[in-house]
């Protein structure tokens, strides 16, 4: 695909994932914002995936309708959505492409996950960065308990939602990805 139009699909893919992110911010640790970052790296490739995610997690963090967050916790926020959209890039080809639905399932949700716990951690020990005083493990320990629930429902819900639907909509983007490589 030309630059240009690449260039272009990534801004339009970060409209999307921003505003999937306004759509449920009333909802804590609800989002389908990882979901279509992973999307994003799948039809553009690693490199464009971590920029929509990077990218999509400061404009959202910047614009929050909560208030934006100071800069320790947007840039673990862009770290965790760049390695999303990295991810995206390397596991969705093969995951779109995996013959057995159960299999494809339960790793889609696996991958889910890894991929919302790995986030968390990194936005964790953002905030924790971000208002502690003292700073210490046994204090950042203390502040990733007070949370885990939080983090819990996030897990389950990114865990469900990339194994009931990111299969589908891999299986249907694919032929829509492999015209955009040779476009």
């Amino acid at each position: 695909m030309h630059r240009t139009r690449r260039a272009l699909l990534a801004c339009l893919l970060v409209a999307v994932a921003v505003s999937l992110g306004f759509a449920l911010a009333g909802i804590p640790n609800v989002e389908l914002v990882t979901l279509a970052v992973f999307v994003s790296g799948f039809l553009l490739g690693p490199a464009y995936g971590a920029g929509v995610g990077a990218v999509s997690a400061v404009l959202f963090s910047l614009f929050n309708p909560l208030g934006a967050a100071l800069p320790p916790l947007v840039a673990s926020q862009a770290a965790g959505q760049a390695v999303v959209g990295v991810l995206g890039g390397l596991s969705g080809p093969l995951l779109a492409r995996f013959r057995a639905r159960g299999i494809a399932r339960l790793t889609a949700g696996g991958i889910g996950l890894a991929l919302t716990f790995f986030y968390d951690v990194m936005t964790n020990v953002g905030a924790y960065a971000t208002i502690a005083g003292e700073k210490s493990i046994e204090g950042l320990v203390k502040f990733v308990a007070a949370g885990i629930l939080f983090v819990g429902l996030h897990v389950v819900w990114n865990t469900m939602l990339f194994a009931v639907a990111l299969v589908a909509i891999l299986r249907v983007l694919d032929r829509h990805r492999e015209e955009l490589k040779n476009g």
